[in-house]
This record gives C-alpha cells, sequence and structure tokens, in this order.
C-alpha cells in the first residue's frame, strides 16, 4: 500500500533563501560575518598530506647523520648516502640492486635522465679525447697498468658512440641514492658496515652525504627532487636494466646436479652447493624444512642419490627413523644397524689429529693450543697442514658425552661441578698416564705388527683408544664412597661393556668390511631407529655426529672430496645442549673441511628458538622451503627474507615436492622430480612402494 506525500507549502525564492542583515549602509551584520570567520577557522583545520606523512621533528647534530623524532619518546636515526661516479663496476651484473633492497630499513631512489642522442655523442667524443690524451701521458711515463685500463676505456666508449649513431642504444644520466634507518645509533653503525661489505663484493662503493644531510635526505623523498646533483653518472641501456628491483623466476646456473622443475619457467633448476670458480657459497650447509608430507625426505634423498652420482661427493648419514636404508642399500652403500644387540661399538673417548692447512690461522681449534703443545707440519697433495692432537678439546667433547648420558637417564639434571672435576681428573689420568698422549700426532702411535699384503710385519701402529671403562675403574677406584660421584658412577655402569648397554665401550667396530677411517667409503648410513627411544636414542645421536666430524669430516684422506654430514629430524635434539653446541660447531667449520651440515625438521621453529640451534640455521645457505604449518606463518616472516608470493606458495595447498628455495640471496619456485627409478630406493613407505612395483610389472606386460 502506498502512502501519499503529504503536500508541503510551496515557498518562493525569496522565502526559501535565508535574508542577509544588512545594515543602513549595505553591510553585512556583526552576526553575518562572525558566521564566515567560525567557517575559515574550521577548513583550516582539515589536515593536509604533509600533516599525515611528516615527523615530529628532525635533528640533524652530526656531519654524516641525523635523527627522527616520531611520537613520544621514539627517535630513529638515519643516515643518508649515494653511489659517487666513481662507485659503479666496469659492468653491472643482474638483480645488484637487490643488495640495497634487501638490507632491512633502507629506503633507495633512483633518479633517471635518458639524454638526447647528440648531447650523449658529444659527451663521449668529449671524454674519448680526455682517455686519448691520458693515455698518451701515460705511455710517457711507461705505467702498463693505466695504459691497458686507457685502451680499455678507449675500446668501450668506441663502441658506445657507435652504437648510439646506428639507435642500437641509448645514454641516461642515473642516480642512485638512499637513507638507511635503525632505532640505535649503533646498529645504524652495523648496518653501514654491512652494506659497505655486501656492495663491495660487488665492486660498488657507498658514500654518505657528508656535511650535506639535509639534501642527502631530501633527495631520496618519494616527492622530493635530488638535489645532490655531482651523483649522476652516465650508464648506456644494458647497464640500465641492471638496475630493475625485478628479478627472473628462473635460478642462477652454477653447475652441479639437476633438482626439480622450475613452476615459472617450466625448465629444469640446477643446483651446485659447493659452487665453482666463478661464484663460491659462503657455507654448503643445506636444510629441509616442512610438515610430515610435504616432500622434504623425498628431496634430501634425490639430493643424495644425484650429488652421489653426478657430482663424486660422500655422505655419512645419521638415521633416527630408518628412512635412509633402502637408499644405501640400492645405491651400494654400508648400512651400519645400531642397536644394543649389534655387537657395533662406536667409542665416544675415540682422539685423532686434527689437519688444519697452514694458512687458516683463524681456525677454531688453534685456539686452545698452549704455546709448548707440540705439533708437526706435513704436506698432502702440494698443500701443508699443521698437524696436532687436540686433546684440550676432546676432553671437553668427552665431558659433553657424559652430561648428556647423565641428563638422558631419567635424572632431573646435568652433571654438577663435582662431577665434572672427577671426570676431567679421570679423562686426564686415561689420556696421558695410561695411554701417553700428548698434543704431539706421534703420540698417538706405538711400535707393533701390521698386516701390509697378507703378512705381519714390524711397524708403527695406532694405540688402544681410551675407553669408558678405564674412565670407570678409576673414578670406582678413587671416589666410589664419595658421595659427589655415586650419581655418575651409577648412572656409567649400564654403558659398560659389561651392562645392558655396551655399544659405547671398547674398540671402536663398526662390523665386518668397515674400517673405522671409512677412507674408501662414499656413502655410510648409520642406522638408530631400533634404539630405545627416551635413553639411549639421544645419546647415540650425540656419540654419532662427533664420530662423523672426527673421522669423516678432518679425514685428511677425504680432504680434496666433497662431502656432507647428513642428520634427519634434527628437532629432536635440541633438547640436548651439547649436542646441539657440537652441531652448531660443525654448521661453522664444515666449510673449512671441504664438508657441509644437511639437515631435515619438521619442526623447525624449535630450532629458531634455541639460541644455539638459531645459529645452525643462520650458518646455512641453501634451504627448502617445503609447505610449513599455518601456525609458524609469522616466525617465517620475521626471521626469512621471503615475498609475499613466497610466503603464500608455502602456506597454501602446495603439492608434495613444491617449494621455494632460497639459495644465497637467489630465490626458485620448483618441484622436485624423482623419476620412476629413482622413487624405487626413494620411497620408504611399503605400501606405496608395493603399488609402484605392481603397476610397474603390470606396464611391462602389456608392453609384451
Amino acid at each position: 500500500m502506498l502512502k501519499k506525500k503529504s503536500k508541503q507549502p510551496k515557498l518562493d525564492k525569496k522565502e526559501r533563501a535565508p535574508k542577509k542583515k544588512k545594515n543602513q549602509k549595505g553591510v553585512q551584520s556583526e552576526e553575518s560575518i562572525e558566521s564566515t570567520e567560525v567557517n575559515a577557522y574550521q577548513s583550516d583545520l582539515k589536515p593536509t598530506i604533509w600533516d599525515l606523512i611528516s615527523p615530529d621533528g628532525i635533528t640533524i647534530d652530526k656531519e654524516d647523520r641525523g635523527r627522527i623524532k616520531q611520537t613520544l619518546g621514539k627517535v630513529v636515526h638515519f643516515l643518508p648516502f649515494y653511489i659517487p661516479r666513481s662507485g659503479y663496476p666496469r659492468k653491472l651484473q643482474t638483480n645488484w640492486i637487490n643488495t640495497l633492497l634487501s638490507a632491512g630499513e633502507v629506503d633507495v631512489m633512483i633518479d633517471i635522465h635518458k639524454l638526447p642522442k647528440g648531447q650523449a655523442i658529444r659527451s663521449l667524443q668529449k671524454q674519448l679525447t680526455v682517455f686519448q690524451s691520458n693515455l698518451s701521458w701515460q705511455m710517457r711515463r711507461g705505467n702498463t697498468d693505466q695504459i691497458n685500463d686507457l685502451r680499455t676505456k678507449i675500446g668501450d666508449t668506441e663502441v658506445l658512440v657507435e652504437e648510439i649513431q646506428f639507435s642500437e642504444n641509448d645514454m641516461f644520466l642515473v642516480s642512485v641514492l638512499g637513507n638507511m634507518y635503525a632505532k640505535e645509533e649503533r646498529e645504524l653503525e652495523a648496518l653501514a658496515n654491512y652494506l659497505q661489505d655486501e656492495m663491495g663484493h660487488k665492486f660498488f662503493s657507498l658514500t654518505s652525504a657528508w656535511s650535506r644531510v639535509k639534501k642527502g635526505f631530501l633527495s631520496s623523498q618519494p616527492v622530493g627532487e635530488n638535489q645532490l646533483k655531482d651523483t649522476f653518472r652516465n650508464i648506456d641501456r644494458r647497464a640500465l636494466s641492471t638496475l630493475s628491483p625485478f628479478i627472473s623466476g628462473a635460478g642462477r646456473y652454477y653447475g652441479g646436479v639437476p633438482i626439480g622443475i622450475n613452476r615459472i619457467t617450466g625448465h629444469k633448476e640446477f643446483i651446485n652447493t659447493f659452487g665453482n670458480e666463478e661464484f663460491r657459497p659462503t657455507n654448503y650447509n643445506m636444510a629441509f624444512f616442512g610438515i610430515s608430507g610435504s616432500g622434504k625426505s623425498v628431496a634430501m634423498k634425490l639430493m643424495i642419490g644425484r650429488q652421489l652420482a653426478g657430482a663424486n661427493t660422500h655422505f655419512l648419514i645419521i638415521d633416527p627413523e630408518g628412512e635412509f636404508k633402502r637408499l644405501t642399500n640400492r645405491l651400494q652403500g654400508i648400512n651400519i644397524d645400531l642397536h644394543e644387540e649389534s655387537g657395533i661399538v662406536i667409542n665416544p673417548c675415540a682422539i685423532n689429529y686434527s689437519d688444519i692447512p697452514l694458512d687458516d690461522v683463524d681456525d677454531d681449534e688453534l685456539s686452545l693450543l698452549e704455546e709448548d703443545d707440540q705439533k708437526e707440519v706435513i704436506s698432502k697433495n702440494g698443500k701443508k697442514y699443521l698437524r696436532f692432537v687436540p686433546i684440550k678439546e676432546k676432553i671437553n667433547e668427552i665431558l659433553d658425552f657424559f652430561n648428556v648420558l647423565v641428563s638422558s637417564g631419567g635424572v632431573d639434571k646435568a652433571l654438577n661441578v663435582f662431577e665434572r672435576n672427577f671426570l676431567e681428573e679421570a679423562i686426564t689420568y686415561v689420556f696421558t698416564e695410561v695411554l701417553g698422549i700428548t698434543s704431539h700426532p706421534s703420540s698417538l702411535f706405538q711400535d707393533g705388527m701390521a698386516e701390509v699384503d697378507g703378512e705381519l710385519v714390524q711397524s708403527r701402529v695406532r694405540k688402544p683408544e681410551p675407553e669408558l671403562l678405564q674412565i670407570y675403574e678409576y673414578l670406582y677406584e678413587k671416589y666410589s664412597n664419595d658421595q659427589d660421584c655415586k650419581r655418575l658412577l651409577a648412572a656409567l655402569k649400564p654403558f659398560l661393556r659389561t651392562g645392558s648397554k655396551p655399544i659405547f665401550d671398547g674398540q671402536t667396530r663398526l662390523g665386518h668390511g668397515v674400517t673405522q677411517s671409512l677412507e674408501s667409503a662414499r656413502l655410510v648410513n648409520f642406522n638408530i631407529s631400533g634404539m630405545e627411544e627416551g635413553l639411549l636414542k639421544p645419546v647415540a645421536y650425540h656419540v654419532l655426529i662427533n664420530y662423523a666430524w672426527e673421522h669423516f669430516a678432518k679425514n685428511i684422506e677425504k680432504a680434496e672430496i666433497k662431502k656432507y654430514i647428513v642428520a634427519d629430524e634434527i628437532w629432536q635434539s635440541i633438547d640436548n645442549d651439547a649436542t646441539v653446541s657440537f652441531y652448531e660447531k660443525v654448521a661453522r667449520r664444515a666449510r673449512k673441511r671441504n664438508c657441509g651440515l644437511m639437515y631435515a625438521s619438521q619442526d623447525f621453529v624449535r630450532l629458531l628458538e634455541n639460541k644455539k640451534a638459531r645459529g645452525i640455521v643462520t650458518s646455512t645457505f641453501t634451504i627448502f622451503f617445503m609447505q610449513q604449518n599455518p601456525i609458524d606463518l609469522k616466525k617465517i616472516r620475521d626471521h626469512f627474507d621471503l615475498a609475499e608470493g613466497e610466503i603464500n606458495t608455502i602456506f597454501s595447498n602446495t603439492a608434495k615436492g613444491e617449494c621455494i628455495v632460497r639459495f644465497g640471496d637467489n630465490r626458485i619456485w620448483m618441484r622436485t622430480d624423482p623419476s620412476e627409478g629413482e622413487m624405487m630406493y626413494i620411497e620408504s613407505n611399503e605400501a606405496l612402494l608395493k603399488e609402484r612395483l605392481d603397476r610397474k610389472r603390470m606396464q611391462e606386460r602389456q608392453t609384451i
């Protein structure tokens, strides 16, 4: 039902419009003037864009930096900088600008002006005259370096002039300026030093806007103009393209092995974790992060199989779940099944000498040597090494082993100060008094009989390794009645050769046909899946990473061989501080041994939350981000420099094997591509493997 509109009385124009009150002389009344002033005052109160974006204040109190007052109590320090005319390399590499853009709190402004063709040619011809004049002068002086440099510049300039004349190239004036920011001045210093070093590696130099801080700051603002006119540098069209902040979806090719298919280009992606002469990573460590079922084990096995066959890389695997047993068998490696009944012994007290290249004076191991410690210089493959026995470091490692052993035995605390003192005394006694081991490498050997070509001959042979039983007997004999030693003796007793867990007491035995040095082994897998989960497995994990470092990574016979220590599900060791500390040491030192740490974790957040374990992640150059748990989104954002699209990829419904690979500052979106033959040794699920085999047999029958 429609309602009728009530009729309003019609007003004429005069009645509708408000009447202006005027006095007799036709001037507006006081009431009207007051109303107009209020409206004008209210109009002035509206904020402008400058009110919205401007800080509370800026102070320039130093020659090269200043401070910005943002809010009450909040101050930000800033430092303007630019690339000077002489600060560019001869050739610009693609994506060099990303070093500045990804450095953190840094604003960058690129000011570009195209020069008309005539002006560009005249400018280059004038530059040619200068170069030729300098060349004539340097030739009279006989300065060979300058002569070669000037000839190169003349040749480049002549080519550029010809290209511009025929419209094959253009000339541009370019200025690159920026501001870096930090909450504290020391953070600003650290950021400035970092950028200086990183850009220096790419042959760029940065300069602060010394005594021109205000001009430098304003020049890099988005609404400002370039007030530093001496920062312009002429470049051509090809060089200009390298200033684009966008990069190709394809990874850089440094050789290596194929690992998957690029999801953008559809091409094969190759990875070379050890680098080549053109590019060498800062470390060779590699990580695989992803939830269960994301494909990290498949990617890890694929890397092992392809690098073993295609890059002659050796591997020693610590396998807590038995994931790598089939892989090792199919690739003709050595499987060592370690459990209480195996008859295998991994001696945590075994000590070996260290070989440090003479040119590596900064190695951490050298810091523990005293001036009077004995050592010798040896030569191997044309390279000289300093060889010594790191007794002090080994004693600390054995103390860490006992720490893991005691804290894993259901006891609520680790070694106390009394127990550490008792142990250090016992270990030192066994090393020096019982076996006569010193820092000199010859102290590890004694006269004896050795088998050579099936015959026994008199030779220098290795002394027996120190054993847990010897340490226990010393403690029992001297301190069995001491209350402070009783817990230690009780914790150690089950691990003796007479106890229920004898795999750590005695001379190292890895089984038939396996030598302790592992010199001939290309692939060795320590399978500890059959060990007791709560007590024995954490201890075994700690002992094996120590063993891998001493006898695999540090083995001088493998010094020239690329190699990896592989640790699956590393997060299981996070609760043991001693184990994590040793992993962190391996991650730092491995590169000097031509070695890398390869590890996987489905709970990498626990690595980030542990201070020592976080050091492992920060020392990892290559990371595979498989599908992630949504609850870890904030941690990923805070700790890794991934773009929003990359984050969406690993947190969406990602296919198995799909990942973002971070190789230094390069990012690749790809999916692993194991072949049908590779899946026969990669697949660890017996049901899926049987299904694959049945399908393969059916296809073979159909072919026949």
